[in-house]
């Protein structure tokens, strides 16, 4: 019994110094170390299907987040380890739309052998956004770009998908805030100087209510095949709509611009009869002494045995703005001379009474002039008898003045006829003798100039 005890204990003994024996080798020879891998990528584990992970614009994350790992353990085995042989995740298990912050980072190893190896992410915590995805229905318009050569006219578009049936609505899918600014779906196609239909796979872009590309959704389909039938025009001619206008505005007016809505139609008809047509007419628009713009909705008027093409209108707007005639206009009018001031002790007499006076104006300004309210005057104040050329002062309306040199006239002035004495008998008889000489007195005048022409 003692020999057994003794045995145990020797062979206890014998493994824990040959145990430390081992550690003791293997911390000298084989030292821990510590080394890094950065940017590592970290896998997201147990996000809910219906949940998608979003940046700050709402925008779904394409890639994954990244960490830096810090590892410690033995040299011989950091000397072979890789980048692969670890593994970053978190785990999302139970987190809804939302901010979650603060979630850990777990670092473990991916092969075997690396048990004593210490693993630590930097950071240590990521912070993810959530939000639910959803899918949504909207319309499809298709978009044609491109001029065809002449003759040649494009038809209706159609989208249609791989078994070739056709398509007017799509599925678009992704976060909600981006889903939600969705109102149509657009296909783009080019034909230009294209001579047969178009057919080409293209993409399909979801579209907000101003017409902007949506990021971060994707449609269903992603593609579409577009149809453009592009056939022959012969026998369809494309001609200007020219609007017929009667009439005059109103006077002092006139037409500076005529515009039509829509600028071209097509017509159909026999190729010959067609060759010979340039443009198409209106009903008649009468001007009817406008003074401002008009606006008529009118009938096209398509000439003999031609018609206009399937999906033309049969009306059209014509729009006619009027403006005021900008050149002055000039008139002769007859104006009435009067006379002021006229000193006492004296008559007054203008010759001529009525001059012809030229004056100038707008059309307007013109149309409304009343003659009975122009008047010239010449003054006598300060004048003794004599005659005197004057230059009348016209009183005008506003915006209209003279033209060249107003006429002149010549301003008399004279004491009042003496009144003769009644004769007696006496005086009557006949006297012997030569008659007595009465003194002639002579009034100097003033030298009267000659009038300018108007």
């Amino acid at each position: 019994m003692t020999w057994l005890r003794t045995t145990g204990l020797r062979l206890l003994l014998s493994i824990g110094l040959g145990f430390a024996l081992w550690v003791f080798v293997s911390f000298t020879q084989n030292p821990d170390q510590s080394t890094s891998f950065d940017s590592v990528p970290v896998d997201i584990e147990g996000l809910e299907p219906s949940l998608v992970v979003v940046d700050q614009q709402g925008l779904p994350r394409t890639n994954r987040p990244v960490v830096d790992i810090a590892v410690e353990g033995p040299d011989a085995t950091l000397q072979t380890m890789r980048q692969s042989d670890l593994r970053a995740f978190v785990d999302l298990s139970g987190r809804g739309p939302g901010d979650h912050n603060n979630v850990p980072v777990n670092v473990v190893p991916s092969r075997a052998g690396l048990a004593r190896m210490s693993l630590q992410a930097e950071p240590a915590f990521l912070s993810f956004r959530l939000e639910q995805e959803i899918t949504r229905t909207v319309p499809l318009t298709i978009e044609v770009a491109g001029n065809l050569p002449f003759s040649f006219e494009k038809g209706q578009p159609s989208a249609v998908d791989s078994r070739n049936q056709p398509v007017r609505s799509v599925l678009v899918r992704g976060p909600q805030s981006r889903v939600e600014r969705v109102t149509l779906a657009r296909l783009t196609a080019d034909i230009d100087r294209l001579t047969a239909n178009y057919s080409s796979p293209r993409p399909i872009e979801p579209l907000a209510q101003d017409g902007q590309v949506v990021s971060g959704v994707t449609a269903d389909p992603l593609t579409l095949n577009v149809l453009v039938p592009i056939v022959s025009s012969a026998g369809v001619k494309r001609v200007p709509v020219v609007p017929r206008v009667v009439g005059s505005p109103a006077s002092g007016y006139l037409v500076t611009s005529v515009s039509v809505d829509p600028q071209f139609v097509r017509l159909t008809g026999s190729a010959g009869p067609l060759d010979n047509i340039q443009s198409i007419g209106t009903d008649d628009v009468d001007l009817g002494g406008a003074s401002q713009a008009i606006s008529r909705t009118v009938a096209l008027r398509p000439p003999q045995n031609i018609g206009l093409d399937s999906g033309e209108p049969s009306t059209a707007t014509v729009v006619i703005q009027i403006a005021p005639i900008a050149r002055p206009f000039q008139i002769t009018l007859p104006v009435s001379i009067q006379i002021a001031d006229v000193p006492d002790g004296l008559q007054a007499s203008a010759s001529p009474q009525v001059v012809q006076l030229t004056v100038t104006g707008s059309a307007q300004q013109i149309s409304a002039l009343n003659p009975a309210t122009i008047l010239g005057s010449v003054s006598a104040s300060g004048r003794g008898a004599g005659s005197y050329a004057i230059e009348p002062a016209f009183r005008l309306p506003e915006g209209i003045a003279i033209v060249g040199q107003p006429p002149r006239v010549t301003l008399t002035l004279r004491p009042p006829p003496t009144p003769s004495p009644e004769l007696t008998p006496t005086e009557l008889a006949p006297t012997t003798g030569p008659p007595a000489l009465t003194p002639t007195v002579t009034t100097e005048t003033s030298p009267t100039p000659p009038t300018p022409t108007p």
